[in-house]
């Protein structure tokens, strides 16, 4: 583990376990349960998987939770985890935090303060509603933009500057208001429960 990363598990871990991937087994029971294997010989079922940083680290550190919420360990980099194991647990990371990425912006339409946005996706077209701008657009990185929509649904920009002419201009119309691209109307920093 290089050091970025070892302070970026103990900073996520604070008092969470960090577990190793050699020592782990996940399991996915008949009845859709997931059990986590541990090396004391511990099983937990009915564990859920958690992206830790979902936007910045996507399925480079999950969390573990039992059913009650709470935390069982913290694990890096599921892709040292055996086969089966790794794709449970990326699979299921996925689910927890769906967030397609737009690849590219095809029409935004205002009208009595809502955004009507139509976008192209790593997903598949969609089309969602973006009410307040101050509420719901964030800078999460360089030129990386989160967006919340009415039915707080999360879509990621990777990085505008990699959009195509059309959807950087309308990028720069609708998520800063237009003239003075990132920052203007956009919230920099994480939105409330994005990231650790």
């Amino acid at each position: 583990m290089r050091s970025s990363e070892r302070v970026s598990a103990e900073s996520a871990s604070d008092s969470v376990p960090v577990l190793d991937p050699s020592e782990v087994r996940v399991r996915l029971k008949e009845d859709g349960e997931l059990e986590l294997h541990l090396a004391d010989g511990t099983v937990h079922t009915g564990v859920v998987v958690v992206p830790a940083f979902p936007i910045s680290r996507p399925n480079r550190f999950v969390y573990f939770r039992d059913k009650e919420g709470n935390e069982l360990g913290l694990l890096v980099d599921p892709k040292r985890l055996d086969r089966e194991s790794r794709e449970i647990v990326l699979a299921q990371a996925d689910q927890a935090y769906f967030m397609p990425q737009i690849t590219r912006i095809l029409r935004v339409e205002e009208r009595m303060g809502i955004a009507q946005w139509e976008v192209e996706t790593d997903r598949g077209w969609s089309s969602f509603d973006v009410v307040s701008r101050s509420e719901s657009v964030w800078f999460v990185g360089r030129n990386r933009v989160l967006i919340r929509d009415a039915d707080g649904n999360r879509y990621l920009i990777a990085d505008v500057t990699a959009l195509d002419r059309r959807s950087r201009r309308l990028a720069d119309l609708h998520l800063w208001g237009g003239g003075e691209p990132f920052g203007s109307g956009a919230t920099r920093g994480s939105p409330p429960g994005a990231e650790r």
